[in-house]
């Protein structure tokens, strides 16, 4: 679906991917890998992840919009894993293979992130891009327009026989709020105010709800 932001055409991917054609850049946030690792190491016996698959998706939006940039607003990692955890391994890897800069704006989750692991990403705290703000919280912005993550959104649509928690692009008044990437994630249910507008993310399409 093709949107108008701050004179800005964008894109909403039904991988929970913002595109933004100018700047032949691809945005995603909350991918919170490692996550299950984290969860395992605290005890709770929880499968496997899924940051192989995680991976491959943000490879294959870069492909599909041939984009010379992508960023991750925050919350890249979940939680400390310890400096030998495979995933920086099979991240620096990916990166290796990935014809596209990288840039991470850290998040609430990364604060105990040894970024100097991981290899050839820029890391930032925010980023001004044109006219948005990218930010992991909407609460970091301080001007312009943002571009966030950190809320994971989510629309309850019910029926009579039935009810379906459906991940959105929240689009705001003061910035749009991306749905989480991660596989392994949850999400939070919104309240909307009349002028706010929400996208929701089915398996292959984004379609504005009511």
């Amino acid at each position: 679906m093709h949107i108008q932001l701050q004179g800005e055409t964008l894109w909403l991917d039904a991988g929970r991917a913002l595109v933004w054609p100018a700047q032949s850049m691809v945005l995603v946030a909350d991918t919170h890998f490692g996550k299950s690792a984290v969860f395992r190491r605290q005890g709770l016996a929880v499968p496997e992840g899924n940051d192989p698959d995680d991976l491959s998706r943000l490879s294959k939006l870069v492909q599909t919009h041939r984009a010379r940039r992508l960023c991750i607003l925050g919350d890249f990692v979940h939680g400390a894993l310890p400096h030998r955890h495979h995933f920086y391994t099979r991240f620096n890897q990916w990166r290796a293979g990935l014809e596209a800069d990288v840039d991470i704006v850290l998040g609430n989750h990364d604060r105990y992130l040894n970024t100097a692991i991981l290899k050839n990403v820029h890391w930032h705290s925010r980023l001004h891009v044109g006219p948005f703000a990218l930010v992991h919280d909407p609460e970091d912005a301080t001007e312009g327009y943002y571009l966030c993550g950190h809320i994971h959104p989510v629309v309850k649509l019910v029926t009579r026989a039935d009810a379906l928690r459906m991940p959105v692009f929240w689009q705001r008044r003061q910035g749009m709020v991306l749905p989480s990437f991660g596989s392994f994630t949850g999400g939070y249910v919104i309240e909307r105010h009349a002028s706010e507008r929400c996208y929701g993310v089915g398996p292959e399409s984004v379609v504005a709800l009511p």
